[in-house]
């Protein structure tokens, strides 16, 4: 009787065993079936990502390169409102532009004449207030998520950022399934709104060669020539009373000028003026000037004047600007009005995509 019992608890002992092994093989068997749906994942992954890497270069080459189609698409009233044309397939690239005789910009009728790595910051802009219909949609035909930015080199600058969240933590986005192409270009913000930038010396040092000054040749006036502790930087430009209808005229100067110790003169060719005022601010508002000096007048020719330390070269960095009036608010709002955004910047373009 004692040996039968005996048999009988190795006998529950073998089968609590064969259970174990049993529920330890199926575990087994699963997480090697997990692993393997994984792996084949993994490789289907790696079938794709050449096509997607593909889209992302060749989407990120004609952003960069060309205009868009239609070339002024940016123009669209409907973008305004959200109203967006499926024909539109948006570009950032811009044309070559001329001045002529004071003049705004006026784009090249050229087809070639597209700016080598320049991209338009306004197209910038109206592609982020449309991202989903004018990227997603039209460019992409929502088969992909992507997003957009730029990060400028200048501090000062904010980056632009708009598309999907591929940071967010819930993204349906595997990460191996992401590509990015990252491209430092310029980009022109609001320069196209500068009728002078007065720094150019910075580039040409001495050998600067300046416009031609009446002070220069009116004997009545105070002569501008260069002497052992300053430098003069004399412009002449035009202005017609109607455009006081629809531009704001500023100057507009670094933080910098502050410090600079330059001293400023405007005048037309019917009010000339000796008197020098300190350039100390960094914007200064020139229509009630240019108003009362065109009361009587549809156009004139104006003179500015900067008398520049030789030793705070370097601290004169200033603009005059021509801003749409129905702009200069929306500028002011967005912290966007000064001397920065007025000139053209190194910016890094970054464009992601993952399949969705």
């Amino acid at each position: 009787m004692k040996n039968d019992i005996i048999k009988d608890q190795w006998g529950l002992l073998y089968s609590s065993e064969l259970l174990l092994s049993i529920i330890l093989l199926i575990f087994i068997i699963g997480v090697v079936a997990n692993l393997s749906d994984g792996l084949n994942e993994k490789m289907l992954s790696e079938e794709e990502f050449s096509s997607i890497e593909a889209i992302a270069i060749e989407s990120s080459d004609y952003l960069l390169n060309n205009p868009g189609n239609p070339e002024n698409w940016e123009d669209d009233d409907g973008l305004n409102n959200g109203i967006v044309s499926k024909n539109i397939i948006p570009g950032l690239a811009i044309k070559n532009k001329n001045i002529e005789n004071g003049e705004f910009y006026s784009e090249s009728a050229s087809d070639e004449m597209i700016m080598s790595n320049a991209i338009s910051y306004k197209k910038l802009i109206k592609i982020k207030n449309n991202y989903n219909s004018l990227v997603d949609g039209n460019l992409f035909n929502d088969s992909v998520y992507s997003s957009m930015a730029i990060y400028p080199l200048n501090s000062k600058i904010r980056p632009i950022i708009m598309g999907y969240d591929f940071d967010n933590e819930d993204d349906n986005v595997n990460d191996n399934n992401i590509v990015t192409v990252n491209r430092t270009v310029k980009c022109d913000f609001y320069s196209n709104f500068v009728v002078y930038n007065f720094n150019d010396f910075d580039l040409f040092g001495e050998n600067y060669e300046d416009e031609l000054c009446n002070h220069d040749s009116n004997p009545n006036l105070t002569n501008h020539g260069n002497d052992e502790k300053s430098i003069w930087l004399c412009k002449n430009f035009k202005v017609y009373k109607e455009s006081l209808n629809d531009y704001n005229y500023y100057l507009i100067s670094d933080e910098s000028i502050k410090n600079s110790d330059t001293y400023w003169i405007i005048e037309s060719l019917n009010r000339t003026s000796e008197n020098k005022e300190i350039l100390n601010q960094e914007v200064i508002d020139l229509n009630p000037f240019l108003m009362e000096d065109m009361e009587n007048s549809s156009g004139e020719i104006y003179s500015i004047h900067f008398n520049v330390p030789k030793n705070s070269v370097n601290d004169f960095k200033t603009v005059l600007v021509a801003i749409p009036k129905n702009m200069t608010d929306v500028l002011i709002s967005n912290d966007e009005f000064n001397y920065d955004y007025f000139r053209v910047q190194d910016v890094n373009f970054i464009l992601k995509i993952g399949y969705k």
